[in-house]
């Protein structure tokens, strides 16, 4: 697949999380919204933890794989949506770590919250 094929799915990604987590039109969307939360909470508990007794980069790390169950949930919530398919998800998905990992060390900088 080429690169312009995946920019159409990552944009529409990016243009649905903001809508799930902010919106309270439907009960999938406040799922998502939820499940989503519950994830960057997770990253964050980890991440506070880790980063006590180890450096930020492997604090991050270390949240990333202690949260995967967090974010399994919530990227099969959004792969429910009539807008977005499995496939999507999946492409999608290592930037959305990459994400999180910036917001987390972002975060522990002291720069942008999550």
């Amino acid at each position: 697949m080429t690169k312009l094929s995946r920019s159409p799915a990552a944009l529409l990604l990016a243009s649905i999380l903001p809508l799930c987590c902010t919106a309270p039109a439907s009960a999938l969307n406040s799922d998502v919204g939820a499940l989503h939360a519950s994830w960057r909470g997770c990253l964050h508990r980890n991440f506070d933890l880790q980063a006590l007794v180890t450096s930020r980069t492997l604090a991050v790390e270390s949240a990333v794989k202690s949260c995967r169950a967090s974010e399994a949930a919530y990227l099969a919530a959004l792969s429910t949506s009539p807008l977005v398919d499995d496939e999507d998800v999946s492409r999608v998905r290592p930037a959305l770590i990459q994400r999180a990992k910036g917001w987390l060390l972002q975060k522990a900088s002291g720069t942008r919250p999550l």
